[in-house]
């Protein structure tokens, strides 16, 4: 039974390892403001790692805790152009949310009149559930968005 118990967290700390917390140190990414040694940070500031969105042929790739403002940077999947990098200076509203069933970033983005929303449900599932919602058209682009690497690139 403990034999048990043990893979069975070991498998959940493997599940959200995109959204784990940070105990070395880094600049938190919306104030700029370093952060001590060994001191916690939010899971806002961690988020790394590329999905892919296979109704637009985009990359989604996050870099939340770096030293650049960009925190995402949304790419052509087929040539790798930037199709659209969102920072702090870009955005409003960025907010994070971990409820007991799943972890949310969101944020707003008046140049493309879009509200963002990226959810993970805390499970073995590696694929994020993307709900993006366009204020002028009224338009939703709800999917998922399936896991490509823990490496992304916001440069």
């Amino acid at each position: 039974m403990k034999k048990l118990l043990v893979v069975i967290a070991a498998t959940a700390f493997w599940a959200v390892g995109a959204f784990a917390e940070d105990v070395t140190s880094g600049v938190d990414a919306l104030t700029g403001t370093a952060n001590a040694v060994g001191e916690v940070v939010d899971a806002k500031e961690t988020l790394q790692g590329t999905w892919f969105d296979k109704k637009y042929n985009c990359n989604w790739c996050f870099q939340v805790n770096s030293g650049s403002d960009v925190f995402c940077v949304l790419r052509d999947a087929s040539t790798n152009d930037v199709i659209y990098s969102f920072s702090r200076n870009n955005v409003k509203n960025f907010r994070t949310e971990a409820k007991t069933s799943a972890f949310t970033l969101s944020w707003e983005s008046v140049a493309k009149n879009r509200l963002y929303k990226f959810s993970k449900a805390y499970s073995m599932d590696t694929d994020l559930d993307i709900d993006i919602y366009h204020n002028v058209y009224n338009e939703r682009h709800n999917t998922k968005i399936t896991y490509v690497s823990g490496e992304a690139s916001v440069k």
